[in-house]
């Protein structure tokens, strides 16, 4: 059915208004259909917001006459057993099936069964958005509101809804680039109203992870083998960020960079879910004979601000700040540290419950192009369970040697260390700290040393 012209309704909308002016005191459900157009019209906006106020009373004639003229699908059914009892010209079309067909009908057979709980209940309902099965076999999107009333003196339900299948569509499509967290950070409701320059400056966690090695990973694949291990990495890890609460702020290759405004824990539980993911991934690489694959994740918080760069014509999300640099370099020692897992002094400050985690200390260390040194954590709750075990016995003896090394006792540091190497041979924290001290002890440092080590890499 042609939509009819702005002219053409405004027309039939002032006859209709003259009519309406006859029969003012006749019932009370104008003001519930006037309602119902107004938010599926553009067309009749505010001339039917007029009506409703002057209006407050109609018969069932004129009820049936406005529904009819109304240029959005809408339909009457009663609220006992949600049988079809009027439509109007749009309902066939939008429903794929014919008016006369629906009266006397159910209306889960043309909205779906089970029914929504907005079309059984006795609620107002507002631009509810719904999928529906229409009767010709297409999947659809529908925005729709509903209002209660009597019809035939009965209880009954007024729906109005209009197809929104390719707003829909469109909309899915642009989240995959801006996500819809992305969109509500900055208090939007569209993309369309992201601006270069917007921002948000406050205090949260950042998270850098990538896979370790990766450059020495692609050298042996082709250019297609590397798009398909790059997305089928990230399809498991990626929706770890939504999950926790953060957002994915940009892909960096096999990496990503992500913020977490609510809270570190946020951040700190999509690290240690992120790895758990990757250890089921490595099982279904080892089951096809490849490889299994090591990534690197580092967390800190501090303040930040994430917007829009770019121009005019082609704009991402970023985050930029002293403190993003620092989280990037943080994921750069996992592997020196043969750590998966890093988080700063910072992120552990602002946990909630720090002991709810697996945390030991790793290190003081002063990054390229940072002064003051960081303290960095290994949260190792991910790692496998023997492995986990192994650090959790010498965890103490660890710290001990670490208050010994940093006291300048550095004879007394390696003979714990030495016991804790007994109970875990293989912990590369232990055996760093064991040259550490040998240096030491060769080399005595001066009355300035702080223990902090100096990394000159990114």
């Amino acid at each position: 059915m042609e939509k009819p012209s702005r002219e053409a309704l405004l027309a039939e909308i002032a006859d209709l208004r003259a009519q309406l002016e006859e029969v003012r005191s006749e019932k009370e459900d104008l003001e519930t259909m006037l309602e119902m157009t107004t938010e599926h019209s553009d067309a009749m906006g505010e001339v039917l917001h007029d009506r409703a106020e002057e209006a407050l009373r109609q018969s069932e004639q004129r009820l049936r006459m406005i529904v009819e003229a109304t240029p959005v699908p809408m339909m009457i059914y009663t609220a006992d057993d949600y049988r079809v009892v009027f439509v109007n010209d749009m309902v066939g079309p939008a429903l794929g099936v014919a008016a006369d067909d629906m009266l006397g009908r159910t209306v889960d057979a043309f909205f779906g069964e089970p029914l929504p709980p907005a079309m059984i209940g006795g609620e107002e309902i507002d631009e509810q958005e719904m999928p529906i099965h229409r009767a010709d076999g297409a999947d659809r999107w529908v925005e729709i509101s509903i209002r209660s009333l009597e019809f035939n003196e009965k209880p009954a339900r007024l729906c109005a809804f209009h197809d929104i299948t390719e707003r829909k569509l469109r909309f899915d499509a642009s989240s995959r680039f801006v996500p819809s967290e992305f969109l509500s950070f900055f208090n939007k409701d569209s993309i369309v109203e992201l601006a270069l320059g917007d921002f948000v400056s406050e205090q949260m966690a950042v998270m850098f992870s990538d896979v370790r090695s990766f450059t020495t990973i692609s050298e042996g694949m082709t250019p297609r083998e590397n798009f398909d291990f790059v997305n089928a990495y990230l399809k498991r890890v990626s929706p770890v960020v939504r999950e926790c609460g953060g957002f994915i702020v940009k892909y960096l290759g096999d990496g990503i960079m992500a913020v977490f405004p609510r809270c570190a824990d946020d951040a700190v539980r999509a690290g240690i879910e992120k790895l758990n993911r990757v250890n089921g991934y490595n099982a279904e690489r080892k089951a096809r004979g490849f490889l299994p694959i090591k990534i690197g994740v580092g967390i800190h918080t501090g303040h930040m601000m994430v917007g829009m760069v770019g121009e005019k014509n082609r704009m991402q999300g970023d985050a930029f700040s002293d403190d993003v640099n620092l989280s990037s370099r943080i994921e750069g020692l996992t592997k020196f540290y043969d750590a998966p897992l890093i988080i700063s002094a910072e992120t552990l400050q602002n946990l909630a419950n720090p002991d709810a985690y697996c945390i030991r200390f790793l290190d003081k260390v002063r990054v390229r192009g940072r002064s003051a040194a960081v303290h960095l954590y290994e949260i190792y709750d991910a790692d496998p369970e023997a492995r986990r075990d192994l650090k959790l016995k010498t965890k103490d003896l660890l710290a001990e040697a670490q208050d010994l090394y940093y006291a300048r006792k550095f004879r007394e540091a390696r003979v714990v260390l030495f016991r804790a190497l007994q109970i875990n041979p293989d912990d590369r924290l232990a055996w760093l700290y064991l040259v550490h001290t040998a240096n030491r002890l060769e080399n005595q440092p001066d009355e300035n040393w702080t223990g902090v080590t100096e990394m000159t890499e990114k």
